[in-house]
């Protein structure tokens, strides 16, 4: 069928690729970005040296896929938690060194297993659970700044809402967040979303758009 055909061409043209990697930890605090990315990239430093790079947060079942925050301050993890790496496709073998290793982050010990690679799926509408922003932007002024830097990446937009500004801790300094999601994206914007993300501090796990839980793939991909 033509869609999986085109599947395949899509996701043979992004440039990012994420690896995940099973892990073993029961519990992290809700704000644990910075530390986990400080302790990977003790382990591999040289993913400092790509910006678009990133490392996923980790959320629990419950945060529907890290959209909502939960109101406690504790992230309870299950078995298929996995950490997630976004990096260019020619390094995934680089990252296995990460495999069979335990790191500590804030006090909580996480064995990470093995990895598997995982393609880009193709879908109409994508999130970010943390976009930096200004602490005196509007939300009108944010989503605008964004539909302006997308535009710079060939991105054009027409759906995006965000949600509430809220905090996160980087390098022992208080940054403002919001989460983000766009919708009706056709297939090539959903893919190069995907590969550039939005605004900085992607190591951090900002900026990175994923799939919302609730949409289809590709194969129920139907463009008016």
């Amino acid at each position: 069928m033509w869609e999986e055909e085109e599947e395949l061409q899509l996701k043979g043209t992004s440039r990012m690729i994420d690896v995940a990697f099973r892990i073993e930890c029961k519990t992290l605090p809700y704000d644990h970005a910075c530390d986990l990315s400080n302790e990977i990239t003790k382990n591999l430093p040289w993913l400092l040296d790509d910006q678009l790079t990133g490392i996923q947060t980790l959320h629990g079942p419950e945060s529907g896929n890290g959209w909502v925050r939960s109101e406690k301050e504790e992230i309870f993890l299950s078995k298929r938690t996995r950490l997630v790496l976004r990096i260019p496709r020619g390094d995934i073998y680089k990252v296995k060194e990460l495999e069979n290793i335990e790191i500590n982050v804030l006090g909580n010990n996480i064995k990470i297993g093995k990895s598997n690679t995982k393609t880009f799926l193709i879908v109409r509408d994508l999130i970010s659970r943390f976009v930096l922003c200004d602490k005196d932007e509007t939300e009108e002024e944010f989503l605008l700044g964004v539909k302006k830097e997308l535009l710079t990446h060939g991105v054009s937009i027409k759906k995006a809402i965000c949600g509430k500004a809220k905090s996160l801790t980087i390098n022992g300094k208080s940054k403002i967040t919001r989460s983000l999601m766009i919708a009706d994206l056709s297939k090539e914007n959903s893919v190069l979303l995907q590969d550039t993300g939005v605004g900085s501090g992607r190591i951090y796990g900002c900026g990175i758009f994923l799939p919302h839980k609730s949409i289809d793939a590709v194969s129920g991909f139907k463009e008016d």
